[in-house]
């Protein structure tokens, strides 16, 4: 495994890190795999530790190319500063597809709450969009009422209008070409109101493709909802809706495809045996590691 970090140009508070998966193995059959691009919660007022690192190396111990972008947060987030960012890590990432061995067509944003409103605006208005988006209890519509922090951040003002809070209804963001979806919730979240569950209806009559999962019980927050990033607290361990990982990941072989296998032997023992300048009948194919 190969980690990287990189800085975003002009936006000093914001980085990206990533976990590339550099070693002789092949995703199936090909060498090229697909990328996700974690957006930690936090309210735009920090990036959550507990939904950034364990979840990428989830994800990495799953085959894929997995990065982490810790945007502005704060009065930084202004203009939504987070959304450019996020631009500038896929086309990055495209930029650099041949080299890293990413699939260019198959990179994704994973965001929880108001990193899952900036995961979906990456797939909804963002210049440089992902391919498809993996939402936890995401925030979709921010309502502009006394304690609207996030839109007091997002718009850099103190006193916002309806008008300057609807540019940050992503429901209203959603076309027919809108990238598939992957979302999950509890239905105990307030949150999943105003955020999963409208999704899910606009994909429908819209007649595109999506998959939500919601939980009856638990609160907004479970990250993995495992001990990996619970953070010693009990009330984020679950083991009901850490099951969605692997549901994800199914989702994300129903969209693009299962890797493809056959049935050869994947010892390199004939390989190195030559570099050695050993000869052994039969070495290439045989079943040693």
């Amino acid at each position: 495994m190969k980690m990287i970090h990189l800085e975003c140009p002009n936006h000093p508070e914001a980085s990206l890190e990533g976990y590339l998966l550099d070693c002789e193995l092949t995703f199936g059959q090909e060498k090229k795999r697909p990328a996700i691009i974690i957006c930690p919660g936090g309210g735009y007022v920090y990036c959550s530790p507990r939904e950034g690192e364990p979840v990428a190396l989830a994800y990495a111990a799953k085959g894929y190319h997995a990065f982490i972008l810790r945007y502005s947060t704060g009065w930084n987030a202004a203009g939504f500063a987070p959304l450019e960012e996020m631009s500038w890590a896929v086309r990055y990432l495209r930029e650099h597809a041949e080299e890293w061995n990413i699939d260019s067509e198959k990179i994704l944003s994973c965001g929880f709450s108001a990193g899952g409103h900036l995961a979906l605006a990456a797939g909804l208005m963002a210049k440089n969009k992902v391919n498809g988006m993996i939402l936890g209890y995401p925030a979709v519509t921010i309502p502009n009422m006394p304690g609207a922090f996030m839109l007091q951040l997002l718009t850099g003002k103190k006193e916002v209008s309806d008008e300057d809070a609807e540019q940050f209804n992503l429901l209203n963001k959603i076309t027919k070409d809108a990238p598939p979806v992957f979302m999950v919730a509890t239905a105990e979240d307030l949150l999943t109101t105003y955020g999963a569950l409208p999704v899910a209806n606009k994909y429908a009559e819209n007649g595109l493709f999506y998959e939500l999962h919601i939980f009856q019980h638990g609160p907004h927050g479970y990250s993995l909802a495992n001990e990996v990033c619970a953070d010693g607290s009990s009330q984020v361990l679950n083991t009901a809706f850490s099951s969605w990982l692997d549901l994800s990941t199914e989702w994300l072989k129903k969209v693009f495809g299962q890797p493809e296998f056959v049935d050869k032997s994947t010892s390199k023992m004939g390989k190195y045996l030559a570099e050695l300048g050993i000869t052994m009948p039969g070495a290439e194919n045989t079943d040693f590691a």
